[in-house]
């Protein structure tokens, strides 16, 4: 006679079951961003990303310069072409011009232009020699009309071993040379002494007529210069220089005795609420 056994059924206690399902979940999730992971390590070793036919710095580069938000590829391409649009589009058109770029970083502005204009006279300047050298090698390399050039110059937050003092600046332009000059999130973190020197070299550069966007902390009815003001910006100031803002009258003024005039003065907003663009030409 054929005896038939049910074969047994496992059971694990609610408790090791739950976990069971927790680790499971986990494990399916992190299958799921593995692509994302192996393509974070391969742009990690091969030095670069590539996103809509442009090669873009890897995340931990981004990170250092631009902050999280900028690690999202096609958010920093689109702030990139956001940010070339709105240049072209106040400062007029730029495929003919000689733009220079202080303060260029990793080529954020460069990447713009290169998607909305494609090849222009650019020269990038930066004090962090490792941007310098990523742009040199992914940007100038392959659109040799956009050329970065290292200069050491010494700042207490971003560069405090530099070797030149920003009060001596001496740009490598000729006079008269440059159509467009950007400083973006230059002025914020600078004394005042070198403000004074970079608006110096700016008049001396611009050709007549010449035009310049740059971005600054200013306001109306406080002291000419405050370091790292408390409560003014949302986010922490604990180094030297984080945040320095100026009195709209002492910067302005600092414009006129070296022949550039305001055309624009706004607020940038977004993620940075009290950041602002001014737009100079050279009288």
């Amino acid at each position: 006679m054929n005896t038939y056994v049910k074969p047994a059924t496992l059971r694990l206690p609610r408790p090791l079951l739950e976990i069971a399902v927790k680790v499971l979940r986990s494990l399916s999730l992190r299958m799921q961003k593995l692509p994302q992971v192996l393509e974070d390590k391969g742009a990690e070793s091969r030095g670069f990303v590539m996103h809509r036919g442009h090669r873009l710095p890897p995340k931990s580069m981004r990170g250092r310069m631009c902050g999280d938000a900028f690690k999202t590829d096609s958010f920093y391409f689109l702030s990139a072409v956001l940010e070339a649009s709105k240049f072209a589009e106040r400062l007029g058109e730029t495929r003919n011009a000689r733009v220079v770029d202080i303060g260029s970083g990793l080529g954020r502005l460069a990447t713009g232009l290169l998607a909305e204009c494609g090849d222009v006279q650019y020269l990038g300047i930066d004090a962090n020699k490792d941007f310098v050298r990523w742009c040199q090698d992914h940007i100038e390399k392959h659109h040799p009309s956009y050329r970065f050039v290292h200069l050491d110059m010494a700042n207490d937050l971003y560069n405090p071993t530099g070797t030149l003092n920003g009060s001596d600046l001496r740009l490598p332009v000729d006079d008269a040379s440059a159509d467009v000059v950007n400083l973006w999130g230059v002025f914020t973190n600078m004394v005042p002494e070198h403000v004074e020197a970079y608006v110096r070299e700016i008049g001396r550069i611009l050709r007549p007529q010449g035009r310049c966007f740059l971005t600054a902390f200013a306001e109306d009815d406080v002291p000419d210069v405050t370091f790292n003001p408390e409560h003014y910006v949302p986010y922490a100031c604990d180094s030297p220089l984080t945040c320095v803002r100026y009195s709209k009258q002492w910067l302005f003024s600092t414009f006129q005795r070296h022949g550039l005039r305001v055309d624009d003065f706004r607020y940038h907003g977004s993620m940075f609420p009290n950041q602002s663009e001014i737009y100079l030409a050279k009288f």
